[in-house]
């Protein structure tokens, strides 16, 4: 008998309908929970190298949590990250284009919408790339009623984008002693590659980032869910805040879980019940007919610790003097030890002018964080 191999990121329960797209179909008929109306089609982006045995855990939550709900898994590997270009990606991603438009004209009583859910770097590229395509084919934005952002977006920083990289890398013993001289090499490449000839701001990460607030791909009146933790080692969580802050700007509905001790996408796992609590009340919000309170940032927070306030060397305040590109962040206000400090790895992006930093301040300030 041939052994037939199964992809990495196969998701039991769900259908191959094109390369790193998968596709469930609910089995129950298709009625609204008892006190919310579930979601046409729950869109979950992964994050790149995602296991098909993490993703499963997320969809057969969300099975739970909606079981007349389509649900539809877009995987991201590597290569796909790091060496396909856009226009590949999109004519890849077509398939989901179609798939969304022929649902939207599907007779269902389920009239939620669509809940998007992005994981890390590589689903919130993922994510731009499928709005992009759907735009360009439809005419308009994608039709999602709530989105979760998880552990992204952030800013392109190398050293972190090599540790992330290596994780990625199958379970493979060799692979992963081998993977971050292999990933510090490949993102050296290409981080030349994007310095000296693509340009900075074409990078996927700042990108991505930038795209996430066009209105033309994004309703950005839709509800927004940042999920994040402070002791992220992959994405910085200032990236995060920073831009929810950007998002609350754009007049959209912003909400903030920091947890504190989770890893990058690791949150459902160490904080489950306030995890999917923030899913629901979210997606209930996106479902409030006359929700008003546009503009509003929604913190919640594990304890009543505080993020913690900017304090950069040298003493500088001067606004029109740029700040230092290595910049120190008092713990203090959430850690025991009182003595203890932050440092930002030196892979920073290019540093943010003084005016820029103290706009950060000041939301910091107005969002009582300092």
């Amino acid at each position: 008998m041939v052994k037939t191999k199964v992809p990495h990121d196969a998701n039991p329960g769900f259908e191959l309908i094109a390369p790193t797209i998968w596709d469930r179909i609910p089995s129950t008929p298709s009625t609204p929970t008892e006190d919310i109306s579930a979601p046409s089609l729950i869109l979950l982006m992964t994050w790149t190298g995602a296991h098909g045995r993490h993703i499963s855990k997320y969809t057969t939550e969300y099975t739970n949590m909606f079981p007349s709900s389509h649900i539809m898994v877009i995987t991201t590997s590597s290569a796909d990250f790091i060496f396909r270009s856009s226009k590949r990606k999109q004519h890849r991603l077509q398939p989901a284009v179609k798939y969304i438009s022929n649902l939207q004209h599907i007779p269902c009583c389920n009239t939620g919408g669509i809940l998007m859910h992005v994981f890390s770097e590589g689903g919130s590229n993922k994510a731009c790339e499928l709005a992009t395509v759907y735009q360009r084919t439809t005419g308009t934005h994608l039709p999602i009623s709530a989105l979760y952002l998880d552990s992204t977006p952030g800013h392109p920083r190398y050293l972190r984008l090599c540790s992330a990289l290596a994780k990625s890398f199958p379970p493979i013993p060799v692979l992963k002693q081998l993977g971050t001289v292999i990933a510090s090499i490949i993102l050296g490449i290409i981080w030349v590659l994007y310095h000296v000839f693509v340009g900075y701001e074409n990078n996927p990460i700042t990108k991505s980032r930038g795209q996430l607030l066009d209105p033309q791909l994004f309703d950005l009146q839709v509800p927004r869910c940042y999920l994040y933790s402070k002791k992220d080692a992959l994405i910085a969580w200032q990236d995060i805040y920073g831009h929810a802050g950007e998002s609350m700007e754009h007049s959209g509905s912003v909400t903030e879980i920091i947890f504190e001790n989770s890893g990058h996408v690791d949150h459902a796992r160490k904080e489950p019940s306030r995890y999917w609590d923030a899913i629901t009340t979210v997606w209930r919000q996106s479902q409030e007919k006359d929700n008003d309170e546009k503009g509003t940032r929604a913190t919640c927070t594990l304890r009543d610790s505080e993020l913690p306030e900017f304090d950069f060397e040298d003493g500088v305040t001067d606004i029109a003097i740029r700040m230092p590109s290595k910049a120190f962040i008092k713990n203090s206000r959430w850690s025991s030890d009182t003595d203890s400090e932050l440092t930002l790895l030196l892979s920073l992006p290019p540093t943010p002018s003084a005016e820029k930093m103290m706009e950060m301040e000041q939301r910091l300030y107005r969002d009582s964080f300092i």
